[in-house]
């Protein structure tokens, strides 16, 4: 029978460096509200985080030790993109984590593109916050999203998604809008029909067994990510 083992909470900070990109400040959102210390010199983590703060035990601090993430590259205990390689980001604003069909597809432009492995930014958050607070140093690790989807596929989710909000911004709602979209890519793919070799996700997902019992398992659907997305476009255009 399979026994999960325990983890020893980390008892020192989490060291989080160059989290300037939209990734980075979901990693230091998702460690607070774990109530795990987070040392980050941005003063933005904290505007962005006041009222969790105030009514939380854990502490965002400017200086300290501890287990460290590094996102720009500089040394750490894990260095994202080189010991932990993220493919297929959704991330929540337009940054350096942005795939280029994005900013494709919100200037009406058709390209072709690969099938991608779409993740949420949530969850890879989520999965990076526990393995910090285990303290585990790993090497070369793929993450991505199970599902493959076309570039026809999220194209089309993504369009019908921010028409629904340009027309919310107005509140004239077309009908064909509202109703009648269905999940893009729900249909049955011939065994023959092959996609794109997926990355390994074993090692990841064996990391994650040991750590939470569930292994690597999104949960956030491509909508909702998509979504996210879509609101920080919105905003930022918005300030």
């Amino acid at each position: 029978m399979y026994s999960t083992p325990f983890v020893q909470p980390n008892l020192m900070a989490i060291v989080i460096q160059g989290a300037t990109c939209s990734f980075g400040e979901a990693v230091v959102d998702k460690l607070l509200s774990m109530d795990i210390d987070v040392v980050a010199r941005e003063e933005s983590h904290r505007q962005r985080n006041l009222d969790l703060l105030q009514f939380s035990e854990s502490k965002l601090l400017e200086e300290g030790d501890g287990f460290s993430i590094s996102f720009d590259g500089s040394d750490a205990d894990i260095i994202i993109g080189k010991d932990i390689i993220v493919h297929d980001l959704i991330p929540s604003r337009i940054d350096r984590w942005i795939a280029p069909e994005f900013e494709n597809w919100l200037n009406g432009e058709k390209i072709d593109s690969p099938s991608r492995f779409w993740l949420s930014i949530a969850d890879a958050a989520n999965a990076i916050a526990h393995i910090a607070n285990a303290e585990l140093k790993v090497k070369g690790i793929d993450m991505c999203g199970r599902r493959e989807w076309s570039a026809k596929d999220a194209k089309a989710e993504f369009d019908m998604l921010w028409e629904r909000t340009n027309q919310g911004q107005t509140g004239e709602f077309t009908a064909a809008t509202l109703f009648g979209h269905q999940i893009a890519g729900m249909q049955a793919k011939p065994i023959t029909e092959m996609g794109i070799q997926r990355p390994n996700l074993d090692p990841l997902h064996q990391i994650l067994l040991d750590l939470t019992g569930d292994g690597w398992r999104p949960l956030i659907p491509l909508r909702t990510g998509f979504m996210s997305l879509i609101a920080g476009i919105v905003s930022s255009k918005v300030v």
